[in-house]
């Protein structure tokens, strides 16, 4: 056993992992080798399978790759963590030109020359530098870097990623799957292509009568599923209530996400008010301070997690113990996102009690996950015991997927 590896287990079976940021073991890892000698930052394009689109607009198409940043960061003996985000803009701020600037010109210039286990002085760093003035501050280019220093992390200590984070509570995680706005019997048709999912996200357009019938018909098609309504802010609060007195109807329904605009906190608590079922906040709750917020004015009863919006896992984990910390549900889910940042967050979740199964759609509307060994059995994803994300990344498709951003 390395002496980094063994370090690390008596640190963790010791002082256990809240202590772990503030011992001597990234020295250690200096000592060794273990410093981030360089970070290079690709923008690539992943082909869509098929059209998905939400309630704010189409995120990918068939006939237009979905736009994602990948970071390689090598260490001076060779270790290599990969860390990515999604970018779509229709959903948040960041463009794929934001997340490749701030990370070349802001924040990769923060990573060299420190060791993997620095995590938190590197948050701070970049909390110092992009400002979270407003929420947490371009917080998909701070994920996508964190990510990549939890990999080399996990791959110096010899540990799955879950294991820095406290150690899985189950083998595998189920997943959600999302159910595309179209009309009731391609939406129905969508449910039925999936047998072995259980649990459908399903897209609401902001048209109460359309939903309706979209609803009726996904669960005519399949009686058997629970169902995670989402409609992406595309209602307004005073169409809502028609639409909320019809949902009681539906003994599947779940919950329901954002009904309202992210800014728009009286209009969801207005809805939360009506509803019948648990209302969750998405697009409104990006970080920990917003978590708080939710709870004190009491405007929804879910928190809907994303390692993306979150800045990262550890801010995600976070957020996560605010949440429960008020009697808020957790929900996990993602942004269609493909191998790295989708068991980024395989391995997160596989550590939280969520309600439902998290909505991580990748697979379903991807077709490349630019990752290698990830174990799927129908829609439940074996959490990784080998080191760091526990996947191998194509360096070569990576390369050959590089888009032109200007």
């Amino acid at each position: 056993m390395s002496s980094n590896r063994r370090h690390f287990t008596q640190l963790l079976t010791g002082a256990g992992l809240g202590s772990l940021a503030a011992t001597s073991l990234p020295s250690a890892a200096t000592d060794e080798g273990s410093v981030i000698r360089k970070v290079d930052v690709f923008p690539v394009g992943i082909p869509f399978r098929s059209v998905f689109k939400i309630g704010v607009g189409t995120v990918g198409d068939t006939g237009k790759p979905g736009q994602y940043v990948m970071v390689r960061a090598e260490t001076e003996d060779g270790h290599v963590g990969w860390g990515m985000t999604n970018t779509i803009p229709a959903w948040s701020y960041e463009t794929i030109q934001a997340v490749v600037g701030t990370l070349r010109h802001h924040l990769v210039p923060l990573a060299v020359g420190r060791g993997p286990f620095e995590w938190n002085a590197l948050k701070q760093r970049m909390d110092a530098t992009i400002r979270p003035a407003v929420s947490n501050g371009a917080p998909f280019a701070k994920s996508a870097l964190e990510i990549a220093f939890l990999d080399l992390a996990g791959q110096v200590a010899g540990v799955p990623l879950h294991r820095l984070l406290g150690g899985k509570l189950r083998d595998s995680v189920e997943l959600c799957y999302a159910v595309s706005i179209d009309s009731p019997s391609a939406m129905a048709d969508e449910v039925s292509r999936w047998p072995a999912c259980k649990c459908f996200k399903v897209k609401v357009s902001g048209d109460a009568d359309g939903d309706i019938e979209r609803l009726r018909a996904i669960l005519l098609a399949r009686p058997d599923i629970d169902v995670w309504l989402d409609a992406n802010q595309s209602y307004q609060p005073v169409h809502l209530e028609r639409f909320l007195a019809a949902l009681s109807e539906f003994d599947q329904v779940r919950c329901f996400e954002q009904p309202v605009r992210s800014e728009d906190w009286m209009g969801l608590r207005r809805a939360r008010e009506k509803s019948p079922f648990p209302v969750a906040i998405d697009e409104g709750c990006f970080s920990s301070f917003d978590v708080a917020r939710v709870a004190e004015m009491r405007v929804a009863d879910l928190v809907v997690l994303k390692v993306s919006k979150s800045g990262g896992v550890t801010n995600c984990a976070k957020s996560a113990v605010v949440s429960e910390a008020h009697g808020l549900g957790l929900l996990g889910s993602g942004l269609t996102d493909a191998g790295v940042s989708l068991m980024a967050s395989v391995h997160l979740y596989s550590t939280l009690d969520l309600l439902l199964p998290p909505e991580l759609n990748g697979p379903q509307f991807l077709a490349d996950l630019f990752a290698e060994d990830i174990e799927m059995d129908g829609v439940h994803v074996k959490v990784p015991e080998t080191p760091g994300l526990g996947i191998r990344v194509p360096e070569e498709r990576v390369r050959e997927s590089l888009l032109e951003i200007g």
